[in-house]
């Protein structure tokens, strides 16, 4: 399936849960989210997302509380969830590479491009460099756990991620150098090109999207 082809639905995907209106609708997209990480068998990278997703949820619960009522906080909550999660799902469905391909066929400038795709690489391995960071300073008797009182000792975990987020963005440079990166014309490694079947699948999306919003809004 041609990337653009993904981030279409993608795009459909996200601008159903957004538009949602009735709480029946959003809990069904909650179970029918959850089905899918099962379906497709997402079950550990979904866990570890849920890391990033559940404070985030848990805090705008929090604000809404206090803001509206526990209903509307609910509510406000599950969308979240809803988006978040839909969008963790696409995106672990598209490589960065494919990524990069299809916003380039869609004429998104190159440098955009670069940027979001490297972004998209580069966070998971930053997190690994922060984690195996934090446990050799732990493991030298610096004690980095989430307290008050050790706020201080961070430092420590700061200065070798600072200096190992240099040498990378220096390696980075001298292979965007070697590759000829301010070229003009560039190539793709694979061409993609739109068919039947991706067309097919972007107008059922979006006839499935009209009727969705149709239904919610009771038209």
């Amino acid at each position: 399936m041609d990337p653009r082809t993904k981030l279409f639905v993608g795009i459909v995907i996200i601008t159903a849960v957004i538009s949602t209106k009735h709480p029946v609708s959003l809990f069904c997209q909650f179970g029918i989210i959850l089905t899918a990480v099962f379906l497709f068998k997402m079950t550990d990278p979904f866990v570890r997302g849920l890391k990033l997703i559940i404070p985030m949820v848990g805090l705008v619960f929090f604000i809404s509380w206090i803001s509206f009522d526990r209903y509307t906080a609910l509510l406000l909550c599950v969308r979240l969830f809803n988006l978040l999660a839909s969008s963790f799902l696409i995106f672990q469905h598209i490589r960065p590479e494919d990524l990069a391909t299809g916003l380039r066929k869609m004429k998104i400038p190159f440098g955009f491009v670069f940027m979001l795709t490297t972004g998209v690489r580069f966070v998971p391995l930053m997190q690994n460099k922060i984690h195996s960071i934090r446990e050799a300073q732990m493991s030298r008797g610096i004690d980095l756990r989430f307290k008050l009182k050790n706020a201080k000792n961070f430092m420590s975990m700061l200065g070798p991620f600072l200096l190992q987020s240099f040498v990378l963005a220096d390696e980075l440079a001298v292979a965007m150098e070697v590759r000829g990166y301010g070229r003009k014309n560039r190539s793709f490694r694979k061409d993609y090109r739109l068919g039947f079947f991706d067309y097919t699948i972007m107008v059922a999306a979006v006839g499935a999207l009209i009727i969705f919003i149709r239904w919610e809004t009771g038209w």
